[in-house]
């Protein structure tokens, strides 16, 4: 009985290993004897040769011999078989169970070891991670990673992250669902506070068309706004900036555009003007109107709420906030692909989630690692949140750096099931040679480089609470 231990799958790897063994000694005896046989002929025949007086034609033959070989292409193309195909040639070759010393020799094996050793001592002397138990720690914060970056692609396509709407979904504009809710919106907010000024100009603001969905007018001073864009033009359509600058129009029947420019809009009809005024005169006016009477702000802000609201499950949306201001462009691009407010509210909660998930694990990794802490083995309490901080910053590097991990589980995660997937990230989280192919990787430098200057930082923390 040999000293290790093998899973099915290991049992299967080791048989189609000796198969392979086998094969190769046996093509490299048969091409050896070949060989030799032909190059005993070649040198007969070269000896008679040369002993004629053909030794120029024979130098200038191996000359052209070799070029030639130089130059040949490949006429045959290697046979490539499925594992499972594989394995049952490997059966039928080999019968019985083949375990490795089978396979390598005891000196092969030691190397093996020896090598593994080798691995270990230089992962803890670049990480300063010795300890078995935050080595540990380590291949399951890492695991718990990658397990969170195999299970988001499968939320992403189920949340529809990154993808556009659909505007047969939406409702029109003027639709009559929209027109009457915000009517009764309306009327309720007016009767709410009708009796603080039964008569006031606030009233007005809460029934008439919003001052930036003034169209007319666009043309004349250069603008080229249209039913189509103009929400992606004006501020008071920006989610965000729409509760600065919506609300800033509405008290001042004004247009604010994305280049921060504000016309003065006229009413019946809504035209805007070619007058132009000061971000500081829109300002003043504001604070004058909100002096002027306590309901105009209040009012003002409900409008704003209650036409952005009215106007974001509509088949245009509201745009993306912001982008406008600074790269109309690219923003106008997002807009013509149906890409708005709500789809990137969707896919900022999913960034957040991951975000999240990932805080959550470290914070879990955080806590039971503290309860392993020993006073008397670990010293000062601090030294050992160092290490915690460590083992956090080195797995979540791995999780998100090492090829190696990327070209077993993450590289191809379609192929497989999420059940499968888990069952993999379990299995090789487990298996030492892959975690020794993970350190080595981190030793060679591959993926190290991105967080050394961390890693500096809190090995120069602990050397100064020692």
């Amino acid at each position: 009985m040999g000293q290790f231990k093998y899973t099915k799958e290991e049992k299967e790897i080791n048989k189609v290993l000796k198969m392979n063994q086998i094969i190769s000694k046996e093509t490299l005896d048969s091409m050896a004897n070949a060989r030799n046989s032909a190059d005993s002929c070649i040198a007969e025949s070269e000896k008679l040769l040369r002993s004629i007086g053909m030794g120029a034609k024979v130098d200038k033959a191996k000359r052209e011999a070799h070029t030639a070989a130089q130059n040949a292409e490949f006429k045959y193309k290697p046979e490539i078989k499925s594992w499972d195909s594989l394995v049952t040639d490997a059966n039928a070759m080999i019968p019985e169970s083949i375990k490795l010393e089978d396979i390598l020799t005891p000196a092969e094996i030691e190397n093996a070891f020896q090598e593994l050793d080798e691995i270990n001592e230089a992962f803890s002397k670049k990480t300063s991670i010795i300890n078995k138990t935050d080595l540990i720690f380590l291949a399951i914060a890492t695991a718990l990673q990658v397990t969170k970056s195999l299970l988001y692609p499968y939320v992403a396509q189920k949340t529809g992250y990154g993808d556009s709407f659909n505007p047969d979904n939406r409702l029109a504009h003027n639709d009559k669902v929209i027109e009457k809710a915000h009517k009764n919106a309306n009327d309720a907010f007016k009767i709410k506070h009708q009796k603080r000024n039964p008569n006031g100009y606030w009233i007005n603001m809460v029934y008439q068309t919003v001052p930036y969905d003034a169209i007319k007018g666009s043309a004349s001073v250069g603008l080229g706004m249209s039913g189509v864009n103009h929400r992606l033009k004006t501020l008071g359509h920006d989610p965000i900036l729409g509760w600065l600058f919506g609300t800033a129009n509405i008290l001042t029947d004004t247009i604010t555009l994305n280049n921060f420019s504000t016309y003065r809009v006229t009413r019946n009809p809504l035209v805007i003007t070619p007058n132009t005024i000061a971000p500081v005169t829109l300002l003043a006016e504001c604070m004058e109107m909100i002096k002027g009477d306590k309901m105009n702000l209040p009012a003002a802000l409900f409008t704003q709420a209650a036409h952005l609201k009215s106007d974001v499950y509509t088949k245009k949306g509201l745009p993306v906030p912001i982008l406008g201001t600074f790269n109309e462009s690219f923003a106008t691009e997002l807009y013509k692909n149906q890409y708005d407010a709500l789809c990137l509210a969707r896919d900022a909660k999913f960034i957040a989630g991951s975000a999240g998930i990932t805080l959550l694990i470290d914070m879990i990794i955080g806590l039971v690692h503290s309860l392993f802490y020993n006073p008397d083995r670990d010293g000062e309490k601090s030294l050992y949140q160092v290490r915690t901080r460590k083992i956090l910053l080195i797995s979540n590097t791995l999780a998100s750096s090492s090829s190696v991990i990327s070209a077993c589980i993450t590289q191809n995660p379609k192929n497989l099931d999420i059940g499968g997937l888990l069952v993999t990230a379990m299995h090789l989280f487990s298996d030492i040679r892959f975690m020794a192919k993970v350190k080595k990787e981190y030793v060679e430098g591959e993926i190290d480089k991105k967080l050394q200057a961390e890693l500096n930082e809190l090995d120069a923390l602990y050397e100064s609470m020692v």
